[in-house]
């Protein structure tokens, strides 16, 4: 049962013969140039005692493995608080035994500071429905959850996300399970539920704060740029070209990135149809001038985040 996500392609732009969008190009809320960075995010999940707690699957294993795959998500470091804190203090008290060598012994000292913090509350609940010839077993984990930014104390984001996975059991008319889902398998559908319910909070967080980068060029309807995946940029993903022109900015093209290790090249896939001659007269000097974007301050920032493939292929029915 997969989620809804907010999402954009380049389907999603039609264009004319002139590359002209006929979907409005904008900017996304939020956007922020001192965002443009791999953002250092420290996360805490816990157990949400509000909410009926059912599954096979304990809580804190469900938070390490969504500590695990939001890892994943090349838009944050993730600072480890939990976990990781119990790994490093455990090396630390086998170090000072002395069995090791003093030269290399870990610093404490130079941890990372994150700035911005997810913290969750989960719960996870299975219930049972009778469709007649099969019963249809739904497995639901909830994440009731906030963003917070650091320097501010400001909660940027909070909201609940869902995810849920849906298994079969075939019964004769007598009661009697003759195929479908097994109950020893429950605890994979309890992770693929807490996947699910993982894509909508990932979703929403590249959504709140969008990835961006300096443009360096523009040829044609080819364009690149100084960050990429190591940054924070993921697979094929749209993004609005625009210009600060004297504070003001002005979007231009919205464009398919596709991020190689530390810089992106991408193609256009239309340019901003605006009838603001400003607008016009900027976007003809672009494609006149090869060199505009050396010469300008030119940036492009992130539509829609999108989730990593193995979510998919690892979490399925």
């Amino acid at each position: 049962m997969d989620p809804t996500l907010h999402t954009q392609s380049k389907g999603d732009y039609e264009s004319d013969v002139w590359h002209h969008a006929k979907r409005e190009v904008a900017l996304p809320q939020n956007y922020s140039q001192k965002n443009y960075k791999r953002i250092v995010l420290a996360t805490n999940f816990f157990a949400n005692k509000d909410y009926n707690t059912y599954g096979p699957t304990p809580i804190e294993v469900l938070s390490t493995m969504l500590e695990t795959e939001l890892s994943k998500l090349k838009r944050f470091t993730l600072a480890s608080r939990h976990l990781g804190q119990k790994g490093k203090w455990a090396e630390k008290k086998f170090q000072d035994m002395g069995t090791t060598s003093a030269r290399s012994t870990v610093r404490i000292g130079n941890g990372l500071n994150a700035d911005f913090g997810l913290t969750g509350g989960i719960s996870s609940i299975k219930e049972e429905y009778d469709r007649g010839s099969k019963n249809e077993v739904l497995y639901i984990v909830r994440i009731d959850y906030q963003i917070t930014d650091f320097e501010t104390d400001e909660i940027i984001e909070a909201d609940m996300a869902e995810g849920r996975a849906k298994r079969s059991i075939f019964r004769l008319p007598s009661g009697k399970v003759i195929g479908g889902f097994s109950d020893s398998d429950e605890s994979e559908a309890v992770k693929q539920a807490a996947i699910n319910a993982l894509k909508v909070v990932a979703n929403k967080l590249g959504n709140k704060l969008p990835i961006g980068c300096q443009v360096t060029g523009i040829r044609g309807n080819r364009f690149g740029c100084d960050r990429g995946y190591e940054e924070g940029f993921m697979g094929k993903q749209m993004v609005t070209i625009y210009i600060d022109d004297n504070g003001i900015d002005l979007p231009l093209a919205v464009a398919e990135a596709s991020p190689g290790a530390h810089k992106t090249s991408g193609k256009i896939i239309a340019w901003n149809n605006d009838k603001d001659e400003y607008v016009q007269d900027i976007i003809r000097q672009i494609r006149a001038n090869p060199s505009f974007a050396r010469q300008n301050d030119l940036f492009a920032v992130s539509l829609a985040m999108p989730t990593p493939p193995e979510w998919d292929s690892n979490y399925k029915d």
